[in-house]
């Protein structure tokens, strides 16, 4: 069976890097699957969560907003911030989340300070539930 090659890439590090037998990513449409010989795309990502799914199992990882380029063999996530799943710290997340919704509660609709709450609020949530 054919695989991807899947690399999730942070600015300060390469997060992950292997094959897969199919990725699910969260777009700002919803989230979408990517296969073996799939055609050229590129989506724009929310926070939320990768799943990477191989013959090892699949490997979740929390991921913030970014960009993701597929194409018939590989899947390359660029994206603020990753974490696995698995290792998140669900205190800070719950903090996070609180202070993003105090932030959301009081600016104005369309400020930069609304969209930021926004996103960082979307990844707290993702950290929450994953």
């Amino acid at each position: 069976m054919a695989t991807l090659t899947v690399d999730i890439v942070t600015p300060e590090r390469v997060a992950f890097s292997g094959p897969a037998d199919e990725v699910v990513a969260p777009g700002v449409g919803g989230e979408f699957g990517v296969l073996p010989a799939h055609a050229l795309f590129l989506a724009l990502l929310t926070p939320g969560v990768v799943t990477v799914k191989g013959a090892g199992g699949p490997k979740r990882f929390v991921v913030g907003p970014g960009f993701a380029e597929a194409g018939p063999d590989r899947i390359v996530v660029l994206t603020d911030s990753c974490e696995v799943a698995g290792t998140v710290d669900k205190a800070t997340a719950e903090r996070d989340l609180a202070e993003a919704q105090a932030v959301l509660a009081t600016a104005a609709a369309g400020s930069e300070e609304r969209l930021v709450a926004e996103q960082r609020a979307a990844l707290a949530r993702a950290r929450l539930e994953a």
